[in-house]
């Protein structure tokens, strides 16, 4: 369900909003513009690998396509009737998919952009433009229309070779779609509660659901096996759950207001992190991504993988943003996990770039907060929204955030480093 309510098209330059630097030192983000389009919550944001492309989606059921180094609006169509609470853009930069409250997913093109506007609802530089009418509603046949869950579907993502696709639903299941054909290939009745995330490992062996329930589970695509099972120490619910590039490591956030990074041998927490006071989530889903910091010096250096008995902390070095889900995309270890729970053993090792780690997060005071991976330690707070912020992407040069808000401000916001 497309988080609750409640636009103008438009851009505003804001250099007035405050951008409160941590306790440590590193590139700096300022808030550059303020983009206006959805007439009701912006639920999703995501950029294109190839970074030249920002797509926005709401509650309003619409979707729309920015210009990132400009702010520039390029168009938008009505991808649903309801809302969208989610989007995946499939790692070859073909397709966007959605998840909608209308229990549906749809595959559209992503290049070009299937359709303008109409002229009376292109958007202008006046701070207060007017919203696009009723009458100019711009409908787009999608490619694929997904017809499995049995109520809302709140989470989507494409395979690395994308040819899948896993959705989670309010129905308390996922199901693995085959992306050509439009077909269900498992379906997963994956948890007791809505699931709010999924996501995939950097091979596509492995599925993760993030749930309400207060459970993170593990799945094997190719037989529907529940390969591990991971709680937290509050029970709280999973709002948003991914696999560190390395895929031997989880990054989940709760609505305890807490980080966690697992191990997903050990099952064990290596670190959990908070920011009391300044990082706040007991209510709505917002959004938590592991990223490389920009302008870091590279120190190409050969790294074996961890054994499933440590804990090593190899997710704190990076290779790049993948602009497509807003997740790292690196070309470390991997590992296949068994339906014991252990791996494989056969495990790829890459020479890589390595870099530092940041955590990016939002939170349900309208703050943004950046944290460094190894300290722990909150590297800067980005202040600038007067809503809950439930959308964040970073651009694959990692020197661009894109946030979203709920209502009453349903705006969108680009963060650049000075």
């Amino acid at each position: 369900m497309a988080i609750p309510p409640s636009s103008p098209i438009g851009i505003q330059s804001n250099a007035n909003a405050n951008a409160e630097a941590g306790p440590s030192s590193g590139p700096k983000y300022l808030l550059s513009q303020t983009l206006s389009a959805h007439n009701r919550a912006v639920t999703a944001l995501r950029f294109s690998n190839d970074g030249q492309t920002l797509v926005s989606a709401g509650a309003d059921g619409w979707l729309h396509y920015w210009k990132p180094d400009t702010g520039d609006y390029i168009r938008g169509f009505q991808a649903h009737k309801t809302g969208i609470n989610d989007i995946s853009i499939s790692p070859d930069s073909l397709y966007i998919s959605t998840a909608s409250d209308d229990s549906t997913s749809s595959i559209y093109y992503l290049h070009p952009p299937p359709a303008p506007l109409t002229s009376s609802s292109i958007p202008t530089s006046s701070s207060s433009p007017s919203s696009p009418s009723p009458n100019d509603e711009v409908r787009v046949a999608p490619l694929r229309t997904l017809i499995g869950h049995t109520a809302p579907v709140l989470s989507i993502a494409f395979s690395p070779k994308s040819n899948l696709l896993v959705t989670g639903s309010y129905d308390e299941s996922a199901i693995i779609w085959d992306v050509k054909k439009g077909k269900i290939l498992r379906n997963l009745p994956a948890h007791a509660d809505a699931i709010w995330c999924v996501a995939w490992d950097n091979e596509g062996a492995m599925v993760l659901t993030a749930s309400s329930d207060g459970l993170i589970r593990l799945w094997d695509v190719n037989t529907g096996q529940c390969l591990k099972t991971l709680d937290n120490d509050t029970n709280s619910p999973v709002s948003h759950a991914s696999f560190t590039p390395s895929s031997y490591f989880l990054l989940s956030s709760t609505l305890s207001s807490t980080l966690r990074i697992y191990n997903i041998h050990t099952s064990k927490v290596l670190k959990t992190i908070q920011a009391p006071g300044v990082y706040v989530t007991e209510k709505f889903p917002c959004p938590a991504l592991i990223f490389a910091p920009p302008d870091c010096s590279d120190n190409p250096s050969l790294s074996s993988p961890p054994s499933p008995d440590q804990d090593q902390m190899e997710v704190d070095q990076v290779n790049s943003v993948n602009g497509v889900n807003g997740h790292i995309q690196g070309q470390g270890q991997s590992s296949v996990m068994t339906s014991d729970g252990q791996g494989q053993g056969q495990r790829r090792q890459a020479t890589t770039g390595r870099k530092d780690a940041w955590i990016i997060a939002g939170s349900e005071n309208g703050k943004i907060v950046i944290w460094d991976l190894q300290s722990k330690s909150v590297m800067q707070v980005l202040e600038g929204h007067t809503s809950t912020v439930v959308a964040l992407a970073v651009h694959p040069s990692g020197r661009i955030v894109a946030s979203g808000s709920l209502e009453p401000e349903r705006s969108i916001k680009l963060w650049r480093v000075d």
